[in-house]
Protein backbone atom coordinates (compact mmCIF):
# COMPACT_ATOMS: atom_id res chain seq x y z
CA UNK A 1 0.00 0.00 0.00
CA UNK A 2 1.04 3.52 -0.68
CA UNK A 3 1.46 5.28 2.38
CA UNK A 4 2.66 8.84 1.41
CA UNK A 5 3.24 10.87 -1.74
CA UNK A 6 5.34 13.85 -1.92
CA UNK A 7 5.60 15.43 -5.38
CA UNK A 8 6.88 19.39 -5.57
CA UNK A 9 10.00 21.76 -4.83
CA UNK A 10 10.92 22.31 -1.57
CA UNK A 11 13.72 23.56 0.38
CA UNK A 12 14.44 22.96 4.02
CA UNK A 13 13.60 25.56 6.26
CA UNK A 14 15.78 23.78 8.99
CA UNK A 15 17.78 20.56 8.89
CA UNK A 16 16.29 17.24 10.04
CA UNK A 17 17.53 14.84 12.22
CA UNK A 18 17.93 11.43 11.35
CA UNK A 19 15.86 8.56 12.06
CA UNK A 20 14.28 5.41 10.46
CA UNK A 21 11.05 5.30 8.48
CA UNK A 22 8.29 3.24 9.04
CA UNK A 23 7.68 1.93 5.49
CA UNK A 24 9.84 2.01 2.47
CA UNK A 25 11.55 4.87 0.97
CA UNK A 26 11.66 6.03 -2.75
CA UNK A 27 13.28 9.29 -2.68
CA UNK A 28 14.26 10.84 -6.18
CA UNK A 29 15.59 14.09 -7.10
CA UNK A 30 14.32 15.00 -10.72
CA UNK A 31 15.73 18.99 -10.52
CA UNK A 32 18.24 20.82 -8.41
CA UNK A 33 20.08 18.69 -5.87
CA UNK A 34 20.08 17.28 -2.54
CA UNK A 35 21.49 14.25 -0.51
CA UNK A 36 20.95 11.44 2.18
CA UNK A 37 22.56 11.97 5.75
CA UNK A 38 23.03 8.59 7.64
CA UNK A 39 24.43 10.98 11.03
CA UNK A 40 23.36 13.94 12.67
CA UNK A 41 25.65 16.56 12.00
CA UNK A 42 27.20 14.96 9.26
CA UNK A 43 27.95 16.29 5.81
CA UNK A 44 25.97 15.87 3.06
CA UNK A 45 26.98 14.34 -0.73
CA UNK A 46 24.63 16.34 -2.90
CA UNK A 47 23.14 14.75 -5.84
CA UNK A 48 21.40 15.75 -8.62
CA UNK A 49 18.94 13.26 -10.94
CA UNK A 50 19.19 10.46 -8.77
CA UNK A 51 16.98 7.92 -7.27
CA UNK A 52 17.45 6.67 -3.86
CA UNK A 53 15.35 3.79 -1.99
CA UNK A 54 15.90 3.08 1.52
CA UNK A 55 14.71 0.14 4.08
CA UNK A 56 12.58 0.89 6.86
CA UNK A 57 15.55 0.05 9.18
CA UNK A 58 18.29 2.78 7.84
CA UNK A 59 18.18 5.65 9.59
CA UNK A 60 18.83 8.87 7.53
CA UNK A 61 17.76 12.32 6.57
CA UNK A 62 18.11 14.61 3.80
CA UNK A 63 19.72 18.33 3.40
CA UNK A 64 20.16 20.63 0.71
CA UNK A 65 22.35 23.20 0.40
CA UNK A 66 19.94 25.49 1.85
CA UNK A 67 19.68 28.57 -1.20
CA UNK A 68 18.28 26.65 -3.53
CA UNK A 69 14.92 24.51 -3.93
CA UNK A 70 14.49 21.53 -5.53
CA UNK A 71 11.85 19.14 -7.09
CA UNK A 72 11.80 16.06 -5.70
CA UNK A 73 8.85 12.76 -6.04
CA UNK A 74 8.84 10.74 -2.90
CA UNK A 75 6.75 7.48 -2.47
CA UNK A 76 6.50 5.25 0.83
CA UNK A 77 5.18 1.99 0.56
CA UNK A 78 4.92 -0.68 3.41
CA UNK A 79 6.66 -3.33 1.62
CA UNK A 80 9.07 -3.78 -1.07
CA UNK A 81 8.90 -6.80 -4.11
CA UNK A 82 11.30 -9.01 -4.09
CA UNK A 83 14.73 -8.98 -5.31
CA UNK A 84 14.57 -5.31 -4.19
CA UNK A 85 14.04 -5.88 -0.99
CA UNK A 86 16.71 -8.20 -0.60
CA UNK A 87 19.26 -6.45 -2.32
CA UNK A 88 18.13 -3.02 -0.35
CA UNK A 89 18.43 -4.76 2.82
CA UNK A 90 22.15 -5.88 2.32
CA UNK A 91 23.26 -1.95 2.30
CA UNK A 92 20.20 -0.60 4.01
CA UNK A 93 19.60 1.88 1.27
CA UNK A 94 20.44 1.81 -2.90
CA UNK A 95 21.10 4.90 -5.16
CA UNK A 96 20.59 5.40 -8.99
CA UNK A 97 21.55 7.79 -11.55
CA UNK A 98 18.61 8.26 -13.32
CA UNK A 99 18.15 9.61 -17.15
CA UNK A 100 15.61 11.92 -18.53
CA UNK A 101 14.00 8.81 -19.85
CA UNK A 102 13.36 7.81 -15.96
CA UNK A 103 12.22 11.10 -14.89
CA UNK A 104 9.64 11.25 -16.88
CA UNK A 105 8.56 7.57 -16.66
CA UNK A 106 8.84 8.59 -12.51
CA UNK A 107 6.74 11.88 -12.92
CA UNK A 108 4.13 9.54 -15.36
CA UNK A 109 3.56 7.18 -12.10
CA UNK A 110 3.61 9.80 -9.26
CA UNK A 111 0.65 11.23 -11.82
CA UNK A 112 -1.13 7.73 -11.79
CA UNK A 113 -1.03 7.76 -8.11
CA UNK A 114 -1.78 11.16 -6.91
CA UNK A 115 -5.67 10.44 -7.43
CA UNK A 116 -5.28 7.08 -6.06
CA UNK A 117 -3.58 8.52 -2.73
CA UNK A 118 -6.19 11.71 -2.62
CA UNK A 119 -9.05 9.93 -2.81
CA UNK A 120 -8.59 5.78 -2.61
CA UNK A 121 -11.35 3.84 -4.16
CA UNK A 122 -11.88 0.14 -4.92
CA UNK A 123 -9.43 -0.26 -7.63
CA UNK A 124 -6.26 1.90 -5.94
CA UNK A 125 -4.60 -1.27 -4.05
CA UNK A 126 -3.69 -2.15 -7.96
CA UNK A 127 -2.48 0.99 -8.85
CA UNK A 128 -0.55 1.29 -5.66
CA UNK A 129 1.05 -2.38 -6.39
CA UNK A 130 1.37 -1.95 -10.01
CA UNK A 131 3.43 1.26 -9.71
CA UNK A 132 5.34 -0.11 -6.84
CA UNK A 133 6.41 -2.87 -9.53
CA UNK A 134 7.37 -0.05 -11.67
CA UNK A 135 9.32 1.61 -9.46
CA UNK A 136 11.38 -1.37 -8.45
CA UNK A 137 12.33 -2.64 -11.96
CA UNK A 138 13.32 1.03 -12.51
CA UNK A 139 15.63 0.49 -9.36
CA UNK A 140 17.03 -2.20 -10.10
CA UNK A 141 17.61 -1.74 -14.16
CA UNK A 142 21.29 -1.08 -13.85
CA UNK A 143 22.01 -4.42 -12.29
CA UNK A 144 20.01 -6.62 -14.83
CA UNK A 145 23.28 -7.42 -16.72
CA UNK A 146 25.11 -7.76 -13.54
CA UNK A 147 23.30 -10.45 -12.02
CA UNK A 148 24.35 -14.22 -12.46
CA UNK A 149 22.66 -16.17 -15.13
CA UNK A 150 19.01 -16.95 -14.11
CA UNK A 151 18.10 -19.31 -12.04
CA UNK A 152 16.29 -22.80 -13.79
CA UNK A 153 12.74 -22.27 -14.11
CA UNK A 154 11.62 -25.37 -12.26
CA UNK A 155 13.49 -23.60 -8.81
CA UNK A 156 11.37 -20.03 -9.39
CA UNK A 157 8.40 -22.18 -10.20
CA UNK A 158 9.20 -24.15 -7.08
CA UNK A 159 9.53 -20.91 -4.28
CA UNK A 160 6.85 -19.36 -5.64
CA UNK A 161 4.68 -22.38 -5.26
CA UNK A 162 5.39 -22.73 -2.22
CA UNK A 163 4.73 -19.19 -1.07
CA UNK A 164 1.76 -18.63 -2.86
CA UNK A 165 0.84 -22.20 -1.21
CA UNK A 166 1.63 -20.88 2.57
CA UNK A 167 -0.17 -17.50 1.47
CA UNK A 168 -3.51 -19.64 1.11
CA UNK A 169 -2.88 -21.23 4.47
CA UNK A 170 -1.74 -18.55 5.76
CA UNK A 171 -4.37 -18.07 9.10
CA UNK A 172 -3.31 -21.54 10.31
CA UNK A 173 0.67 -21.35 9.71
CA UNK A 174 1.87 -24.80 8.06
CA UNK A 175 5.25 -25.85 9.09
CA UNK A 176 8.12 -26.16 6.71
CA UNK A 177 7.02 -30.21 6.05
CA UNK A 178 3.73 -29.18 5.34
CA UNK A 179 4.47 -26.99 2.49
CA UNK A 180 7.46 -28.91 1.15
CA UNK A 181 4.31 -31.76 1.55
CA UNK A 182 1.89 -29.38 -0.26
CA UNK A 183 4.03 -29.14 -3.52
CA UNK A 184 5.57 -32.69 -3.73
CA UNK A 185 8.96 -32.39 -2.60
CA UNK A 186 11.60 -32.97 0.67
CA UNK A 187 11.77 -30.48 3.21
CA UNK A 188 15.92 -30.80 2.99
CA UNK A 189 15.05 -30.04 -1.28
CA UNK A 190 12.74 -26.93 -0.03
CA UNK A 191 15.41 -25.81 1.75
CA UNK A 192 18.13 -25.65 -0.80
CA UNK A 193 15.97 -23.93 -3.55
CA UNK A 194 15.14 -21.20 -1.21
CA UNK A 195 18.98 -20.71 -0.35
CA UNK A 196 18.98 -20.91 -3.92
CA UNK A 197 16.74 -18.56 -5.47
CA UNK A 198 16.19 -16.00 -2.15
CA UNK A 199 19.06 -16.74 -0.49
CA UNK A 200 16.86 -17.14 2.56
CA UNK A 201 15.57 -19.68 4.45
CA UNK A 202 11.33 -21.20 4.13
CA UNK A 203 10.97 -20.37 7.83
CA UNK A 204 12.73 -16.88 7.08
CA UNK A 205 10.78 -16.02 3.76
CA UNK A 206 7.06 -17.30 4.93
CA UNK A 207 8.22 -15.05 8.58
CA UNK A 208 7.87 -11.98 6.10
CA UNK A 209 4.91 -12.98 4.40
CA UNK A 210 2.89 -13.08 7.83
CA UNK A 211 4.46 -9.91 8.85
CA UNK A 212 3.42 -8.45 5.18
CA UNK A 213 -0.12 -9.63 6.07
CA UNK A 214 -0.48 -7.87 9.24
CA UNK A 215 0.90 -4.10 7.51
CA UNK A 216 -2.38 -5.30 4.93
CA UNK A 217 -5.21 -5.60 7.56
CA UNK A 218 -3.70 -2.96 9.44
CA UNK A 219 -3.94 -0.36 6.83
CA UNK A 220 -7.19 -1.23 5.57
CA UNK A 221 -9.31 -2.58 8.40
CA UNK A 222 -9.52 -1.23 12.18
CA UNK A 223 -8.96 -4.85 13.39
CA UNK A 224 -7.86 -5.51 16.82
CA UNK A 225 -4.10 -6.65 17.01
CA UNK A 226 -5.38 -10.01 18.49
CA UNK A 227 -7.68 -10.35 15.46
CA UNK A 228 -4.84 -9.77 12.65
CA UNK A 229 -2.90 -11.94 14.47
CA UNK A 230 -5.42 -14.77 14.25
CA UNK A 231 -5.62 -14.12 10.42
CA UNK A 232 -2.10 -14.04 10.35
CA UNK A 233 -0.89 -17.51 11.83
CA UNK A 234 0.24 -16.01 15.07
CA UNK A 235 -1.17 -18.04 18.14
CA UNK A 236 -1.64 -14.05 19.81
CA UNK A 237 -0.61 -10.56 19.86
CA UNK A 238 2.78 -10.88 22.13
CA UNK A 239 3.61 -13.34 19.47
CA UNK A 240 3.23 -11.22 16.66
CA UNK A 241 4.71 -8.46 18.20
CA UNK A 242 7.87 -10.61 18.58
CA UNK A 243 8.12 -11.72 14.99
CA UNK A 244 7.31 -7.93 13.66
CA UNK A 245 10.35 -6.79 15.57
CA UNK A 246 12.70 -9.23 13.67
CA UNK A 247 11.67 -7.69 10.63
CA UNK A 248 11.32 -4.12 11.43
CA UNK A 249 12.55 -3.80 14.65
CA UNK A 250 9.82 -1.32 15.49
CA UNK A 251 6.25 -3.00 16.73
CA UNK A 252 3.31 -3.25 15.18
CA UNK A 253 1.36 -1.00 17.35
CA UNK A 254 4.25 1.84 16.27
CA UNK A 255 3.82 1.34 13.23
CA UNK A 256 0.23 2.12 13.16
CA UNK A 257 0.00 4.79 15.42
CA UNK A 258 2.70 6.40 14.08
CA UNK A 259 1.40 6.05 10.38
CA UNK A 260 -1.91 4.28 10.02
CA UNK A 261 -3.33 6.63 12.30
CA UNK A 262 -1.76 9.73 11.49
CA UNK A 263 -3.06 9.62 7.87
CA UNK A 264 -6.32 7.70 8.53
CA UNK A 265 -8.31 10.42 10.14
CA UNK A 266 -10.48 12.66 7.68
CA UNK A 267 -9.06 15.88 6.80
CA UNK A 268 -10.84 19.26 8.06
CA UNK A 269 -12.75 21.24 6.06
CA UNK A 270 -10.73 24.09 4.03
CA UNK A 271 -7.49 21.51 4.20
CA UNK A 272 -6.06 19.72 1.65
CA UNK A 273 -3.08 16.79 1.54
CA UNK A 274 0.24 17.93 1.61
CA UNK A 275 2.74 16.81 -1.40
CA UNK A 276 5.44 19.00 -0.39
CA UNK A 277 6.81 18.25 2.83
CA UNK A 278 7.77 15.22 4.64
CA UNK A 279 5.91 12.25 6.09
CA UNK A 280 5.52 13.63 9.18
CA UNK A 281 1.99 13.49 10.51
CA UNK A 282 1.99 17.14 12.19
CA UNK A 283 3.24 17.90 8.42
CA UNK A 284 0.47 16.63 7.01
CA UNK A 285 -1.94 19.45 5.96
CA UNK A 286 -2.24 22.69 4.76
CA UNK A 287 -4.64 25.01 4.31
CA UNK A 288 -6.41 25.04 0.27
Amino acid sequence: MLRYLANGRIRWKNSMACNTRTNWEFYAVIDGRCGPVFRDGERPVFAEKTLWVFAPECSHAWADDGRHKFHRLVFHFGTAPYPLDEIVRERGWLAKKLTDADIARLQRIAAELEPHFCEPGLLSPLCFQGRLMDLAALALADRAKLQPPALPDLANFKVQRALAWYAEHLARRPSVKEVAEAIHISISHLRRLFAQVRHVSPKAAFRRLRVEKANELMSRSDLTLEDIARHCGYANPGHLCREYKLVHNFTPTHWRKRLVAGFAKPLPPGVVPVREFSARPDERTMSA
